[in-house]
């Protein structure tokens, strides 16, 4: 059957129970929300009839339509108007591909939905015409690399992390990142990041601190995340989301750097002893990976950076020093003592 000429069958009232509504092969909705679609049903009725597919047992799948399907069950409906073709009338492929035009022209797939499409045409179209050809109708990069993730997010992550992704709460980049990580452990980091709502690149954090600890302590991540200084963030209500994120990433990255926040702590120490003032600020580079620190100064015109300069130089500079080599110091002079 040609395909263009789908609109011409005349729907027929179709018994709801009869239709699988489980997700079948063309299926490419997940983490939708039914509430706007039923509410639409209630007060217009079905505007679009849902297109399906008989086979020779009786059986009925759907092509088109999972979403409305849905949402008529949801309202109690019993039956309605449907298109219904026979198993012999249209391939499997041609059923995947009126399904994908079919959303793509009412909505934006989620990353979940995009790797549950490139999932199912796998099987019926060349590597390279998907790349080409597909990926763009997505919004992807037309490249294998984009696609060997997608494909791997849609095989390997489970319905919590597929979720969170769905639902914007999980970047789709640290979504990768949990691939390698054991299912338990990818559930303790997801309900952290959906419980505080952490940034991206707090989540990126959050994944490389915890994987970091684990290794380094010989535990697991969960028993690194139930941890009481975790706890005790996560249900201060003295804090607002991001507060708790913020104190978080930070109480994890002292307990897996200690002496680099150790430095951190006493180089603070040292500059707040110094009378700077609020337009005045010196910095250490990102670990003190550098041997450098850089000093800023906020100024109006020469003179008043001559100010500037003139009370910076009658500040005790000279104690500024690299924080261990000063922690070095004083444990020589206790030891002396």
């Amino acid at each position: 059957m040609d395909i263009n000429n789908i609109t011409e069958i005349m729907p027929q009232p179709v018994v709801l129970s009869n239709i699988d509504d489980s997700p079948g092969p063309c299926c490419m909705s997940f983490g939708f929300d039914l509430n706007p679609l039923m509410q639409s049903i209630e007060r217009v009725g079905l505007i679009n009839p849902p297109l399906l597919k008989k086979d020779d047992q009786g059986g009925i799948t759907i092509i088109t339509g999972y979403r409305r399907i849905k949402a008529l069950k949801s309202l109690k409906t019993d039956r309605a108007g449907c298109r219904v073709l026979s198993g012999d009338d249209i391939l499997p492929l041609e059923c995947l591909l009126l399904n994908l035009h079919d959303n793509l022209a009412v909505r934006k797939l989620n990353d979940v939905e995009k790797g549950m499409v490139l999932a199912r045409l796998i099987p019926w179209i060349k590597t390279l015409e998907i790349v080409e050809r597909y990926m763009p109708l997505l919004n992807l990069p037309s490249n294998k690399a984009t696609l060997s993730s997608y494909l791997r997010l849609e095989e390997k992550m489970d319905i919590q992390a597929k979720e969170s992704i769905a639902q914007g709460q999980l970047s789709l980049r640290n979504a990768m990142m949990l691939l390698d990580i054991d299912s338990i452990s990818r559930s303790s980091i997801i309900d952290l990041i959906s419980n505080i709502k952490l940034t991206v690149n707090q989540q990126r954090q959050l994944i490389e601190y915890a994987v970091d600890l684990a290794h380094i302590e010989g535990t697991s991540i969960p028993v690194i995340l139930d941890d009481q200084s975790v706890k005790r963030i996560e249900s201060d209500s003295r804090m607002n989301n991001p507060q708790k994120g913020r104190a978080l990433i930070r109480g994890l990255r002292m307990r897996r750097y200690p002496s680099v926040s150790k430095a951190e702590r006493e180089f603070k120490k040292m500059v707040s002893k110094l009378n700077l003032g609020k337009m005045v600020r010196i910095d250490h580079s990102p670990s003190f990976e550098s041997p450098y620190y850089r000093l800023e100064i906020l100024f109006k015109d020469g003179p008043s950076l001559r100010v500037k300069l003139e009370n910076f130089m009658r500040e005790d500079i000279d104690s500024l020093t690299d924080p261990w080599k000063k922690d070095l110091f004083t444990t020589k002079i206790t030891k002396r003592s």
